[in-house]
């Protein structure tokens, strides 16, 4: 009877649990009034039992009593570990098991109470929490989810502090700043050496029971709350990131709390820890097969595929589906199949054609022009190059990163001069008046002037010849590099895909005739010996289309050329006097004068505007020059009008020295010593008796003292005399400063000339 009853209860057990699994229901009563509706198999699932590991890592913070403002930066925080396990309610809550492990401390020093405390915990946390992922505010499908979250966990912390070192020394913290092994304030205090902590925690904090709470329990609840972001990797991987304030119900976590004895008396509050962390987490549960379906078919439920075959997204009047150009220009004529019309049939079409009649069969660049036999030549000996001399040179350090190569990259430019006393004012007019001249201080008394800047040879030679027929006969190409300038290969297109050298190829310009005491222009015959190592490099870093591929200011523009002149001075200013000003042209004059100019515009009210920029920086005696065909004009004959006045005034003559700056930004400081740390005590009070003295980390990283600033050279001087002669500063010394930038006391005095 019993085995009969067991067995029945058996199959009425596996009945319930098939019918539970595959959601079918029993037939509908005969006698019922509507069939039993039949329910969704999947509607019926229920809860499924799908969970997600998770293990990452992190920085346990602690904000406690230590520390005057209750707070420890990340950088001195101590690493922890998370081990989690998750499981997902629905799609926006998720309920989390996890254990956390580390080490959480902090040491004190320097406080405003003196009491140079610090510890150590090992913890160990076990919790559960549950995470919103505000799934009813956000997109369904996403790869990136915010979350908050809340729990409740119970956590050990075993508390140790650091007192002796290694040799069993005790710990005194000096007012020097010092830890030595006897107390400041001993009777032997004179005895005392300077020792070092270990940072060994060996002290139990219970043990020592300095403020008599004997041996509280290390153990507490604490409440979580946490927000971060959630990173969809795939079906399976997630990345997690986060932060998580542990708020605790205990205050003994650093040993010290409100019923602490003398100086060790600490807040109210209880202590706390943040966790912030980063983890990896695998779901087990694998993607359901007819949500994949579902999806495939999804993704086509919105297409309008009507609409496609029809659309036409460039507009030419040719659907998408027959225009074999796609994304041609609105408005572009086309031709049936939807490409843009090429009348000569040079495949560039006309809309981007500067030569619609090129020849048939002609070979044409880029913008569809035809191509000279010589520019063919240089393009064929480009491609065709085996021996590097078309190479782009990069080099790289010993870790592989590439360096900056602009060192080794040949820059060509076209010399016009190298010239040791000074410009003669014919040819200073007649330099000013090309648009694209630069002037390079080789050494303390020669300067190199050049036009243009191209990176490829053939358009530096398209320069020469513009130079050459506006009146510069010596003109030649010359190229800079590695901060050195050379001569250029001359280049041919009948040398058979090689470079033909004139008779000083690859000379340094830097040397070229620079002692010529007539200051004409030098001659490219000139024979040096400073020879480059690259004699056979002609070109470097250039393109198929090396016309049109220059990289500064293109061929001069004949006409008149409008400058923004700073001034005109006996001696030579440095760079910081001029730092922040564009396009700066130095030019010596055989008379002496240092003249100083910006920019090169081609109409006065481009000049003007450059002028107010000037004038807003402290340049406010600028004044704008204008230069045609060799010669300075006036700014009526430039094109100025009456109504423009205020701002295209002009002044100066070409032989004046005149000063462009703001002697107001001309400042002058005293300074009474430098020092890599703090100064010396005999030092420090001396500088206390000293009134207005300011402390600045100067770029090297030191800490400069001065006293300052001055608007002129007699105060500092005096202040200098009386630092020297009452305080005892023998060391203190001038310096000049111009708009906040360092320069010598001579340029100093130049500028605050009248």
């Amino acid at each position: 009877m019993n085995k009969g009853i067991k067995s029945t209860l058996l199959f009425l057990l596996l009945t319930s649990v098939l019918h539970s699994q595959t959601g079918e229901t029993s037939l509908p009563d005969s006698t019922s009034a509507a069939p039993t509706e039949i329910k969704d198999a999947k509607a019926d699932e229920g809860f499924v039992f799908k969970p997600a590991l998770g293990l990452g890592t992190g920085m346990f913070s602690f904000y406690g009593d230590l520390y005057d403002k209750h707070f420890q930066a990340p950088m001195v925080s101590r690493i922890g570990y998370d081990l989690n396990v998750s499981q997902r309610f629905n799609d926006y809550l998720q309920f989390n098991f996890y254990v956390l492990f580390g080490k959480l401390g902090a040491n004190e020093r320097f406080a405003p109470n003196n009491r140079n405390l610090n510890f150590e915990s090992q913890i160990r946390v076990g919790g559960l929490n549950l995470t919103y992922n505000f799934d009813h505010f956000l997109p369904k499908k996403r790869d990136a989810s915010p979350y908050i979250s809340l729990g409740i966990e119970s956590f050990e912390f075993l508390s140790k502090t650091d007192l002796y070192d290694q040799y069993g020394n005790k710990y005194y913290y000096w007012s020097d700043g010092s830890t030595r092994n006897i107390d400041e304030s001993a009777p032997n205090a004179f005895m005392a050496v300077e020792i070092k902590r270990d940072y060994t925690y060996e002290s139990d904090i219970r043990t020592l029971n300095i403020d008599g709470f004997g041996k509280y329990p290390e153990r507490s609840w604490s409440i979580p709350v946490g927000a971060g972001a959630l990173f969809k990797i795939n079906d399976y991987l997630t990345f997690k990131i986060g932060a998580t304030m542990h708020f605790t119900f205990t205050d003994y976590m650093d040993g010290v709390s409100n019923e602490s004895v003398g100086n060790r008396v600490g807040k109210k509050s209880n202590d706390k820890f943040m966790m912030t962390s980063c983890s990896l987490h695998y779901n087990f549960g694998m993607k359901d097969k007819e949500e994949e379906e579902d999806d495939e078919q999804n993704n086509f439920n919105d297409v309008d595929f009507f609409a496609l075959d029809l659309s036409d997204l460039d507009k030419d009047g040719v659907p998408d589906a027959k225009d074999s150009c796609q994304g041609t220009p609105e408005g572009v004529p086309v031709d049936i199949k939807g490409c843009p019309l090429d009348d000569d049939n040079d495949n560039v079409p006309n809309y981007k054609d500067d030569e619609l009649d090129s020849p048939k069969d002609s070979f044409v660049d880029i913008k569809g022009v035809q191509l000279s036999d010589s520019i063919i030549d240089y393009q064929y000996r480009f491609y065709m190059d085996s021996t590097g001399a078309f190479a782009t040179v990069v080099r790289h350090d010993h870790n592989g990163k590439e360096l900056y190569n602009s060192l080794y990259q040949k820059e060509y430019m076209v010399d016009v001069g190298t010239f040791i006393k000074g410009l003669p004012p014919e040819l200073m007019t007649k330099f000013l008046s090309i648009s694209d001249i630069s002037s390079t201080n080789i050494d303390d008394s020669t300067t190199l002037y050049t036009a243009g800047k191209f990176n490829n040879l053939l358009d530096a030679e398209m320069r020469k010849k513009q130079l050459i027929a506006e009146g510069l006969p010596n003109a030649k190409v010359v190229y800079k590099q590695g901060g050195k300038f050379y001569d250029a290969p001359k280049y041919s297109s009948t040398s058979s895909g090689n470079v033909a050298n004139n008779n000083n190829a690859n000379n340094s310009t830097s040397n070229n005739n620079a002692s010529n005491s007539n200051n004409s222009t030098t001659n490219s015959n000139n024979t040096n010996t400073n020879n480059s190592t690259n004699n056979t490099n002609s070109n470097n870093n250039s393109n198929n289309n090396s016309n049109t591929n220059s990289i500064s200011s293109p061929t001069n523009v004949a006409g008149t050329v409008l400058r923004v002149q700073l001034g005109a001075y006996k001696n030579r200013l440095s760079k910081n006097v001029f730092k922040d000003v564009p396009d700066l042209i130095e030019i010596k004059t055989d008379d002496g004068l240092y003249k100083y100019m910006s920019g090169s515009f081609t109409s006065v009210e481009d000049a003007a505007k450059h002028k107010v920029n000037l004038l807003l920086k402290g340049y406010q005696g600028a004044f704008i020059t204008a230069y045609k065909d060799g010669k300075r004009v006036s700014l009526k004959d430039a094109g100025a009008t009456p109504q423009k006045k205020d701002n295209i005034s002009e002044s100066g003559a070409d032989n004046t020295e005149v000063n462009a700056v703001n002697k107001k930004l001309v400042t002058f400081k005293v300074q009474i010593g430098v020092f890599k740390n703090e100064p010396p005590a005999e030092k420090l009070a001396k500088f206390e008796k000293v009134k207005g003295v300011s402390k600045e980390t100067t770029p090297t990283g030191l800490n400069r003292y001065t006293v300052g600033p001055f608007a002129d050279y007699a105060s500092a001087q005096s202040t200098k005399e009386s630092l020297i002669k009452d305080i005892g500063i023998d060391d203190a010394f001038i310096l000049a400063f111009f708009n906040g930038e360092y320069i010598t006391i001579q340029e100093a005095l130049e500028l605050l000339k009248n």
